[in-house]
């Protein structure tokens, strides 16, 4: 796609002479349109995938499409073409979100593997918070951290800089931004953040799951961005799951509106959707798709207050949630048992031990443990 496809569809908006009175009008719009936005040079495989949308978006065959193009499509069409061509430079640049792919990869950097709950600040100190669960509080210029009942003020410092709390499986922790929204992070779980936030937007990067409240602001819209799957808010309360080790990213709102934002790789093919309270959007990275369905959110939230609610989920979909929350290996030894639905509810403030008793007497199955790991398997039958 050349400069001269764009100098031709605009001359041809100028000139056409059968244009009637309402129609010149939109067409001067649409001239004035291209030239107010700000053009932003696309790589060069980007250029060729955005002409051909913008030729089936204007069902204008693709042989010889430059001779044909004013021939079969009607001004309307071409109207819209150029008014497309001149925000795709903008849409481009706004959805690959450069601040995204460094919070990314400020979060990968950093191993989930490890035997404390991190916060990395962004002048590089590190501090580790001890025991299973710890809470991070921004407020008044300082951080207060409570990890097992010990309470402490940090100076964060650099307070444009990003910071990184990192919660290993086993651990969970909740962290209070400087504008006021709550963050409950499950295991297995990395946040990046700013210490503030700067004029326009909010944006955090984040990786594993969480359940996020979000602080009203309508100037500023908050951003949950993950590898897969973005979330715009501008106040309400949520929960995101986005574990690199699972094909699916999932978003459930429990209160206010949320519009989600996929396949950001490219932004002719990107999916916008929005959501109501009580519904679930699952985004498979293989279709590029997201579905959103109506459930029950609970079961789906409540691992935030200790708890596992499961309705009709495999056991294999059970355990890896156990595996992350407590740290330890979880192995059914037959595919078919693991396949299996279990619907339940599992007091995680209890001993593994107890919770396990509990789980293998609600399932039929029989267990042994070895050192960090569950083996379940089948109980046998009882001969006749």
């Amino acid at each position: 796609m050349e400069e001269e496809d764009y100098g031709s569809l605009q001359n041809h908006l100028e000139n056409d002479p059968d244009l009637t009175g309402p129609e010149r009008v939109i067409a001067d719009n649409t001239r004035m349109l291209f030239e107010s936005v700000p053009q932003e040079k696309l790589p060069e495989g980007e250029k060729d995938r955005i002409w051909n949308r913008i030729i089936g978006y204007a069902q204008i065959p693709k042989a010889d499409t430059r001779k044909r193009l004013f021939r079969l499509a009607s001004w309307y069409r071409v109207a819209a073409v150029v008014t497309l061509i001149s925000l795709a430079g903008v849409g481009y640049k706004l959805l690959k979100r450069p601040d995204s792919d460094v919070m990314k990869q400020a979060a990968s950097s950093v191993s989930i593997e490890s035997t404390e709950t991190r916060l990395m600040l962004a002048d590089s100190r590190t501090i580790h918070l001890k025991g299973e669960n710890s809470d991070v509080v921004y407020q008044n210029d300082l951080i207060r951290i409570d990890s097992s009942g010990v309470e402490k003020n940090v100076n964060p410092a650099q307070k444009d800089g990003l910071n990184t709390l990192v919660v290993p499986y086993g651990k969970r922790s909740r962290i209070t931004l400087s504008d006021g929204t709550k963050i409950w992070l499950n295991s297995g779980s990395r946040l990046v953040y700013p210490s503030e936030f700067a004029e326009g937007k909010r944006a955090v990067y984040l990786d594993g799951q969480a359940y996020f409240a979000v602080a009203h602001d309508t100037d500023r819209p908050f951003y949950v961005q993950t590898d897969r799957m973005d979330i715009k808010v501008l106040g309400t309360e949520f929960d995101v799951s986005s574990y690199g080790d699972d094909q699916k990213v999932s978003a459930v709102l429990a209160k206010g509106s949320i519009e989600l934002l996929t396949q950001k790789d490219s932004f002719w093919g990107g999916q916008r959707s929005k959501m109501v309270p009580g519904t679930r959007a699952v985004y498979d990275g293989i279709s590029k798709r997201a579905q959103i369905d109506k459930v029950n959110v609970d079961e789906y939230i409540s691992w935030k207050d200790g708890y596992l609610i499961a309705r009709h989920q495999t056991l294999n979909e059970v355990f890896k949630k156990l595996s992350r929350y407590y740290k330890y290996d979880f192995t059914i030894q037959d595919e078919e048992v693991g396949m299996e639905t279990f619907s339940g509810s599992l007091d995680l403030h209890e001993d593994i031990d107890q919770m396990v008793i509990g789980l293998a007497d609600a399932t039929s199955l029989k267990y042994h443990k070895s050192e960090r790991r569950f083996i379940f398997e089948k109980k046998d039958t009882p001969s006749e």
